[in-house]
């Protein structure tokens, strides 16, 4: 069954952090839903809580949903994704359709893509005019971040490829590694995006760039420089951030101010019903949902891509054994999951490809949770003694009920799993840790990890997580059939021979169980009376500046 967390001790952090935030902003409590939800309505601020600090305002080198949720809101790219209102007014992107941004037009040729900027867009505080020069000067860096895999996957190699044509146009070549031109069309044009894609004020950047750092990196993590519509107005590190309005920013949002509280372990409904905070999205269960809903907050329900799977070592150790990660996979608990941690909003992955893609194959519908089957499976290895840790996001608090039921199954087969905490940053390190350094690989351990790849390209998930190089390949898993279908056709356009060569990639990483996928889930956003506009996409975050109050 599902666990709850102790909540005697975090409803005591969550008092003395909602005591120290009201004392520092004069705001008086509110005993009760009804006066908090009212007094919300007419904010001219948001308030939210956030389980973990910022890590890094840098675009190109993010660590946590916290430090993608300011890139989000003091960053744009080129091009941004397409929100369209639901039902409840909450907006949900609409996977790779863009529209303007910096960039206000876009042309796509045969083989490249020219965009036409905005000539009245400025970045802040310079007040420097975005020019063609700050994008072939951004996306260089970009090449040169961990995250490069999200260009050079789609065609862009090199910098080379990128062409000032004049101060307000700039023409993207695409190619494949050898360069040879390739088709350009809706994933090329998506992927400009992506944080790793955020254009930067590099007059102000180059100030601060050294032989050693020729893209400012060091500077950028405590600096923005950026056009979007907040910026940083203080960062006092451990305890908030604070965003405003970007004066002269083309759309002003609704609420001019967003106060992110760092609260780490305290309990977030708390915060809500207390009026400490008129938003949430982070580190809440869905008992706390239901509470928050049945106590009159507004919640704001949808679902998105995000995969939650579990990955193991697959190069040595317990589970380099084949027959044990297959024994694992016939034990995880899904349909208990399902019903239990997500409340029946969730429903059970059976593939790392989105099941919207053409290519998507349900490949791992061949595993069921049959501890029969598992226990003979462990035979078959020998019945190995393996105990290990199971790595988990505090962030996400579904993530430690999972773990436990996970724990739960797993002994009954022989293999004893000690849950291991991380915060969201933490977990990054642990997948980049092996991923990024296959010559000096970490432990040999077992992690559950949310992911969602931006785009219905199969390219993605396979490339990423289970090919060789692969920046998410935590298993260091990877077979040459799966390697030379990546290879072969990453680049190219879709075609009924793409999606059968994708699909046998998903069916062989499915046999080998190097990586489970186990839940989409919904997502929910908690806000006080009179606050609409939450934003749903692929990766957890929300866009401030699209919330609004309600009519």
């Amino acid at each position: 069954m599902s666990a709850p967390r102790p909540r005697k001790r975090l409803l005591a952090a969550a008092s003395v952090v909602a005591a120290a935030a009201l004392a520092l902003t004069g705001c008086s409590t509110s005993s009760t839903a009804s006066s908090s939800t009212s007094s919300a309505s007419t904010s001219t601020g948001i308030t939210t809580a956030w389980p973990a600090d910022l890590t890094s305002l840098y675009p190109m080198n993010l660590s946590n949903s916290e430090d993608a949720e300011v890139a989000n809101n003091v960053y744009e790219g080129l091009v941004a994704y397409t929100f369209d209102k639901a039902a409840d007014g909450s907006n949900v992107w609409q996977g790779s359709k863009v529209s303007p941004a910096l960039a206000k037009t876009w042309d796509i040729g045969a083989n490249s893509i020219t965009f036409h900027l905005d000539p009245t867009r400025k970045f802040y505080p310079s007040g420097n005019t975005v020019t063609a020069d700050d994008v072939k000067w951004s996306l260089d860096g970009a090449l040169h971040s961990l995250n490069a895999q999200d260009l050079t996957s789609n065609g862009l190699q090199s910098a080379d490829d990128i062409h000032v044509v004049d101060k307000d146009t700039v023409t993207v070549d695409f190619t494949d590694p050898s360069g040879a031109p390739i088709a350009a069309g809706t994933t090329q044009l998506a992927m400009f995006v992506n944080t790793n894609e955020r254009i930067i004020d590099s007059v102000e950047a180059k100030k601060h760039a050294t032989s050693a750092d020729p893209y400012a990196a060091k500077w950028l993590r405590s600096n923005v420089v950026g056009t979007g519509p907040y910026y940083v107005a203080s960062w006092n590190k451990g305890q908030e951030v604070v965003l405003k309005a970007t004066p002269g920013y083309p759309k002003q949002p609704a609420y001019k101010t967003v106060t992110a509280r760092i609260v780490n372990d305290a309990n977030v409904a708390s915060l809500v019903k207390s009026g400490s905070i008129n938003f949430a999205e982070f580190d809440m269960s869905e008992t706390d949902i239901t509470s928050l809903k049945t106590a009159g907050f507004t919640v704001a329900s949808q679902a998105t891509p995000t995969l939650t799977y579990l990955t193991m070592a697959a190069d040595t150790g317990a589970f380099a054994d084949e027959k044990v990660r297959q024994a694992v996979a016939d034990a995880v608990p899904y349909e208990k999951i399902v019903s239990t941690v997500y409340a029946g909003r969730a429903e059970r992955a059976l593939s790392i490809v989105n099941k919207n893609s053409s290519s998507y194959t349900p490949a791992w519908n061949e595993y069921d949770t049959d501890l029969t089957k598992a226990k003979e499976l462990m035979k078959e290895a020998g019945n190995p003694s393996i105990s290990v840790p199971l790595h988990y996001d505090t962030a996400d608090s579904s993530q430690e009920n999972i773990a436990l039921l996970i724990q739960e199954n797993l002994k009954q087969i022989g293999i004893t799993v000690k849950l291991t905490p991380q915060t969201d940053n933490q977990q990054w390190d642990i997948i980049n840790g092996r991923s990024r350094k296959p010559t000096d690989p970490g432990a040999a351990d077992m992690v559950l990890f949310n992911w969602g790849p931006w785009t219905d390209d199969p390219k993605i998930p396979v490339g990423y997580a289970t090919t060789k190089g692969g920046v998410n390949n935590y298993a260091l898993w990877n077979d040459p059939t799966v390697d030379s279908i990546d290879s072969t056709w990453q680049l190219q356009a879709d075609s009924p021979e793409r999606e059968a060569a994708y699909k046998k990639a998903q069916q062989i990483i499915a046999d080998a169980a190097p990586v489970i996928p186990i839940t989409y889930a919904d997502r929910q956003s908690v806000m006080a009376k009179g606050m609409t506009g939450a934003t749903f996409e692929q990766f957890a975050g929300t866009r401030y500046y699209l919330i609004t109050p309600s009519a």
